[in-house]
């Protein structure tokens, strides 16, 4: 979000980002960057280095607001967003941004005993709310009481020039194994959130079908070594490439035949929009929440199989449940193994929704969406 809007804010703005630390940028930027110094932990949920980033950002906006009289300070993510709330009003505009469907995260204790609260307490101060989606406005007016009239839904947006220049960028002699009518690629942290272990196992019963598939799996985080014993304990090491981050990943997307999205939950996932822009057909699961927004289906009804839409294929949500390789595959698995098949095999289907998967990814582009940052910026 940070990339997308900078890059796109016009000429005649300027920007300050306050981040934890410079040594890990990852995407392009136009502004200055101000940072924390403080390094990323193993685990970023811990309280000590919340607690500390906190306190030390309350400090740092305080200090850049009263100096520098901002239009507007636009924070990302919870801890961010009360620190924007609390250090106040007064000189700029305070815009927070909610990019999570919280009532997912009831069990989670550091949410329900900590977050919960401060949005239930805080939010309301805010001047603008930019929720991600629809979903996620709802779920905060009705379970947190926060007031309607205070948001405004922007999706994520995406540079699709850019991604058109990165998608034509050519494969080296040693990735020969992106195979435009076999390949199946996925994106994303390697998290509990994402579910990349339904579709390794999902997987398993595609090969049954297409064995000269391949599923090429491009992300880093906490789950890698589990996918990996995974793929090791289901012998599929031949079909299946586990690859770290990569920032030319669009390459590899417009590449591939399908990208599949296994995702328990989401807010408005960005390479999602940027497999759409590729040209690549999609097959997602029903996340919480967007993945009906993106696909343009109806809201209401639960998704029991797997559905056609405008601009890809939504299968029922798995269950979440990190099961190993001795356990037979769920069904709602299956039902993802007879998508991402059909997908592959069905080329008439395929060529389809590259098309209008294309054409579906013009509304999220980012220029189109600035004036509504505008908008909210400006007052």
């Amino acid at each position: 979000m940070i990339s997308n809007i900078t890059m796109t804010l016009p000429d005649d703005y300027e920007a300050d980002i306050l981040i934890n630390s410079d040594q890990n940028i990852q995407f392009p930027y136009k502004g200055n960057i101000i940072s924390l110094d403080i390094p990323e932990p193993k685990n970023r949920r811990s309280l000590f280095y919340q607690g500390r980033v906190f306190l030390k950002r309350l400090k740092y906006m305080s200090e850049l607001k009263k100096r520098n009289h901002y239009k507007a300070c636009i924070s990302l993510l919870d801890s961010a967003n009360v620190a924007n709330i609390l250090t106040g009003k007064k000189y700029c505009r305070v815009i927070i941004t909610s990019v999570k469907y919280m009532s997912w995260e009831s069990k989670t204790p550091v949410y329900k005993y900590i977050v919960f609260p401060c949005i239930r307490l805080f939010y309301n101060h805010a001047t603008c709310i930019v929720a991600q989606n629809i979903a996620i406005r709802d779920d905060l007016i009705a379970n947190f009481g926060v007031r309607k009239d205070l948001f405004k839904v922007i999706y994520n947006g995406i540079d699709s020039g850019s991604i058109e220049e990165l998608a034509a960028l050519p494969l080296q002699p040693e990735e020969d194994y992106f195979m435009k009518d076999k390949t199946i690629i996925t994106a994303g942290r390697m998290s509990y959130a994402k579910g990349q272990w339904h579709l390794v196992r999902a997987f398993t019963e595609v090969l049954k079908k297409v064995p000269d598939a391949r599923l090429v799996i491009f992300g880093i985080g906490e789950l890698r070594e589990y996918l990996e014993r995974l793929v090791k304990d289901y012998h599929i090491e031949d079909s299946v490439i586990i690859r770290g981050f990569n920032n030319e990943l669009d390459k590899y997307i417009s590449k591939s035949a399908v990208f599949a999205f296994p995702s328990m939950l989401e807010g408005m996932p960005t390479v999602l929009l940027e497999a759409l822009a590729c040209a690549t057909a999609v097959v997602v699961t029903d996340f919480r929440s967007g993945a009906r927004e993106i696909m343009d289906y109806p809201m209401e009804g639960e998704i029991k199989e797997n559905t056609l839409t405008e601009y890809g294929v939504i299968t029922p949500l798995c269950s979440g449940v990190m099961h190993e390789a001795d356990v037979a595959l769920e069904q709602n698995e299956s039902f993802l193994a007879e998508a991402l098949v059909e997908m592959l095999q069905n080329e008439t289907l395929r060529k389809y929704y590259e098309k209008r998967g294309k054409e579906r990814s013009e509304y999220f582009d980012m220029k189109n969406l600035m004036k509504e940052w505008l908008d909210i910026i400006n007052g």
